[in-house]
């Protein structure tokens, strides 16, 4: 009997016991309790899911959860029924789906039960809920921010319990619910073919799906508040400036999140919200609420600051308690006992993009320079912080004791909103979780309480695990006071109001500790340092926030460092000159890629055999500017994952790495992203990785043992030849009175240089005539911006051409330049043009990235000529003819250029395309490749 013949037996006999006893059933008095036990869970039980944990004993891994409490306007408090999950994921933000139960008696159309139901979805991020009574099934979408107006809109399907007889109609319910189907994705499927929205449905920041996700409706919300309060505080206080008003904003809203976080957990057994103005005026009620509970709470979110003193001038009070009004438990569709952690921190992440900018009369808001010229504020993936936290924190207290882990540092050096601290200490609360659940007699002596069979930590207990093991920092004073925010929800994220008043009034003590000396503000490049010398004012000063580690976290740097260091490091940040040669010379590394110099600066704060592991981007594996951090830790170097592009809207791809200070690897593991999934699927030996540099993975071992010929064939093509960028003066060009032709990386293309429309004027030309000397002769141009997108079939990523006439070009166009009268330029065009190096170059020195990637002399290094002696490779008939054929397709192209009818066009394209593959025969040959080699790299 299959799966779902089964259980169609077995709801048919529930179908068959309450419609015997149907008016018992429908009776008032028949309570909700009951239903569930005599009829829902036996139903979800028949659809194969463990309900009542025979299975599944472990109290930490269950399919089938009961959710904690949600208030309702209207309603007692009570439990949100069933959260289903799937092994082996079983965190809170990852729920498959929730089902809400009711009494028989109780009519399930209705807005008041849709709005309470769908609020679990939204909320979590879930797309679909149910609300049964067993009696009617209903099934709700939940992509929609919940509006009690239109809420019954989002029924997708309905079922009367006798529906289930007709095969047909359960089977929609068993292919949709059952454990089976959920494993094979069938909520996603589904979703996917519901109809598009239409109307006010459209909106911007969609997700797959077409509707609004949470944590970009959020964003918006809390966006639209800091307009208001800052318009709010800058009318009552005109004298008030950006910095000012910017971090009063955040930290009312903060202060208003965070209240409802404590309502909806029910930490705090009143609603403070929706009653702010009920006594006084509501901004008064809420800074005497804000006072009441920073004596209880403690930590950075209440503390006393200007906007509780009595010369601030309150705001408007219709405007400060609409706020309110919006945000309370009454009117809000965000239930924060189910939005994870880690999305309000990355609604975080991009809220501190933007500040508020104050005139004399008027506020505005606007992105951050540094947000704007990045094109936004990408927050790195929850999937990406899971995998680097896991390889690093979770390899490093895997098999340890919770006294062993106690001594242990891990820390974020560029935390932003603490995405990678928040997932860090969740992280650790989960190992404690588990061990104690093994060893209950170490839970019970280490202060650990049951709660129906499961050992459960005490807060204080979570309290020691934050201050012992998290440590960030962040130039950015709102970044760390959101980070400190986001330590404490998480902290008090499966506390109750019990759990707290007993810390609060039995013990004595303030529910959150100061992380003050944990997650400190400052820049983790400079240094105090910068105080004796003359490169910086005051004013440059203050704002660089210099900071040294020793001092920041004495302890930790006297015990030697940190045991772990994650991340996703700034990437090429706006330094100014100051600060570059500051750099330079601190760290005696050439480069403006500021992500660069925090690997080296993490690696120092390190341990001996501490771990390392940063999201970075691709050029990391090929780029000459990495090259002195590549070189200096390619050693200590374990993982490399190819993640492609992680962001759409970032040109970069990206890697992460993962290196241990000090410790030596003869190999290192090679991964790759596929859709949300990362895996490490080969190794490669170091030593052959010396030829190239980092290769990584999808490359066959026969692919690497032929890239391993190639290279070690004969001398570089950098001993034969030199390269130098074109010109930066982008500025300069116009496309009147133009004097000299500029070329840009487009006009180069496979032996033949295109018409540039734009160029120089005669008086830009003189002034820079003594400096371009070197480009006003014969040479080979290439396209210096390498992106084999452009053909992705044949991945042809180099470009070279022939300029006899002494052509300028701007940066993006490279001028190669002969060495050796021996060799002809010609060849080296054949060479660089042919499949062969588009092939090797692909695979081998760009690390398959899909654009932006330079060739310069540091490529031209890892190109191997043929093994022959320059001398007598010149004399072999293959060189010899190869000349020849590219005198002939550089004609050819040109003819082409000005062929006047298709018949001459398809010939003279169809006898370039003959010359090309007489070329890559020829130079195959002097390669030395098999024709089974041939095939590899003809694909």
């Amino acid at each position: 009997m299959t799966g779902f013949d089964s259980a169609y037996e077995q709801v048919k006999i529930l179908v068959e016991h309450f419609s015997a006893s149907e008016r018992i059933y429908l009776a008032a008095d028949y309570s909700e309790a009951r239903v569930r036990t005599d009829f829902i869970d036996k139903f979800f039980i028949a659809l194969g899911w463990d309900v009542n944990h025979n299975v599944q004993l472990n109290p930490y891994e269950q399919e089938v959860s009961i959710e904690k409490p949600v208030k309702v306007e209207g309603m007692q408090q009570k439990r949100a029924d069933y959260a289903f999950f799937l092994a082996p994921n079983y965190r809170k933000d990852d729920v498959k789906f929730y089902v809400e139960a009711k009494k028989p008696a109780r009519n399930l159309s209705n807005p008041v039960d849709y709005f309470q139901t769908c609020r679990y979805g939204w909320s979590a991020g879930t797309p679909l809920t149910i609300l049964t009574d067993f009696e009617e099934f209903h099934i709700l979408d939940c992509r929609t921010k919940p509006d009690i107006q239109t809420i019954l809109d989002t029924k997708r399907d309905y079922f009367h319990y006798k529906d289930y007889l007709d095969r047909e109609k359960f089977a929609k319910v068993y292919w949709l619910f059952s454990r089976e189907a959920i494993a094979n994705n069938s909520i996603e499927k589904y979703v996917e073919q519901l109809p598009k929205p239409r109307g006010k449905a459209v909106q911007k920041g969609l997700f797959k799906g077409g509707y609004q996700s949470i944590d970009e409706a959020f964003l918006e919300e809390l966006d639209g508040i800091r307009n208001t309060l800052a318009k709010a505080f800058k009318k009552k206080n005109p004298h008030l400036g950006s910095d000012e008003l910017t971090e009063m904003t955040q930290k009312t809203i903060d202060r208003l999140v965070f209240i409802r976080f404590l309502e909806d957990k029910q930490i705090e057994p009143e609603h403070y919200i929706s009653a702010f103005g009920d006594t006084k005026s509501a901004w008064k009620d809420f800074v005497y609420t804000s006072r009441k509970l920073d004596a209880k709470y403690n930590g950075v979110v209440f503390k006393k600051s200007f906007i509780d003193e009595t010369n601030f001038i309150e705001p408007n009070e219709v405007d400060f308690a609409g706020v309110c009004r919006e945000l309370s438990h009454i009117n809000s569709p965000y239930n924060f006992d189910l939005i994870p952690i880690h999305i309000l921190g990355s609604i975080y992440e991009r809220f501190l993009g933007k500040v508020v900018v104050a005139t004399d009369k008027r506020v505005r808001i606007d992105e951050k320079p540094e947000v704007r010229k990045a094109g936004g504020v990408y927050y790195t993936p929850q999937y990406i912080v899971n995998y680097i936290v896991e390889n690093t924190v979770g390899k490093l207290i895997e098999g340890k004791t919770p006294k062993e882990i106690a001594k242990l540092r891990f820390a974020d050096i560029s935390c932003g909103s603490g995405s990678f601290l928040i997932t860090v200490f969740d992280k650790l609360l989960e190992y404690h979780k588990k061990f104690y659940q093994k060893n209950p007699k170490e839970a019970k002596s280490a202060g650990c309480y049951e709660v129906d069979g499961k050992w459960v930590l005490s807060l204080k207990q979570k309290q020691k695990i934050l201050t012992n093991n998290i440590y960030g920092v962040d130039i950015d004073a709102q970044a760390v006071e959101v980070t400190q925010l986001s330590l404490y929800l998480k902290l008090l994220e499966d506390e109750s109001n019990a759990t707290a008043e007993e810390t609060w009034v039995m013990f004595k003590e303030q529910i959150l500790p100061s992380l003050s000396d944990n997650i400190i503000c400052g820049n983790s490049l400079i240094g105090t340092d910068i105080s004796s010398g003359t490169l910086f004012n005051w004013e440059e000063e203050k704002k660089l926030k210099p900071m040294n580690f020793e001092d920041a976290f004495p302890k930790v740097m006297k015990d030697g460092g940190f045991d772990a260091v994650v991340g996703n490091p700034p990437y090429g940040a706006e330094l100014s000159q100051s600060e570059k040669n500051y750099l330079n010379s601190k760290y005696k590394i050439q480069t403006t890629d500021t992500a660069a110099l925090f690997i080296n600066k993490a690696n120092n704060a390190l341990l001996i055999n501490g771990r390392l592991s940063y999201i970075i981007p691709k050029p990391f594996l090929y780029a000459d500017g990495w090259d002195v951090i590549r070189n200096k830790y390619f050693m200590n170097l374990e993982t490399v994952i190819d993640c492609g592009k992680v962001w759409k809207k970032v040109k970069l791809e990206q890697v992460i790495i993962f290196e241990t200070k000090d410790k030596i690897f003869k190999e290192y593991y090679s991964g790759k992203r596929n859709d949300q999934q990362l895996s490490v699927n080969m190794s490669i030996d170091k030593t052959i990785a010396n030829h190239f540099g980092l290769i990584i993975s999808d490359l066959s071992e026969y692919e690497i043992k032929l890239g391993t010929k190639i290279k070690a064939n004969g001398n570089s093509l950098g001993s034969v030849c030199d390269i130098k960028r074109g010109l930066d003066i982008q500025d300069s060009l116009t496309h009147d009175n133009v004097f000299k032709q500029i070329y840009r990386s487009k006009s180069i293309g496979r032996y033949e240089l295109k018409k540039s429309n734009e160029g120089i004027t005669k008086s830009t030309y003189l002034e820079l005539k003594p400096n371009i000397s070197y480009m006003e002769k014969p040479k080979i141009v290439i396209q210096n911006i390498v992106a084999h997108v452009m053909h992705p079939k044949d991945h042809i990523i180099l470009m070279a051409t022939m300029d006899e006439e002494g052509i300028l070009g701007l940066g993006s166009v490279g001028n190669i330049f002969i060495k050796n009268e021996n060799v002809t330029p010609k060849f080296i065009i054949a060479l660089l043009n042919s499949k062969l190096f588009s092939w090797f170059g692909y695979r081998f020195i760009y690390g398959k990235a899909i654009r932006t990637m330079r060739f310069d002399q540091l490529h031209l290094n890892k190109f191997s000529l043929p093994s022959f002696e320059v001398e007598k490779m010149v004399k072999l008939l293959s060189y010899n003819k190869i000349n020849l054929f590219v005198d002939q397709i550089i004609i050819a192209n040109k003819q082409l250029h000005h062929s006047k009818t298709d018949s001459e066009k398809e010939y003279l394209e169809k006898k370039c395309k003959g010359l090309d593959r007489q070329i890559d025969a020829l130079v195959y040959e002097l390669y030395g490749l098999t024709e089974e080699e041939i095939r590899i790299v003809e694909g």
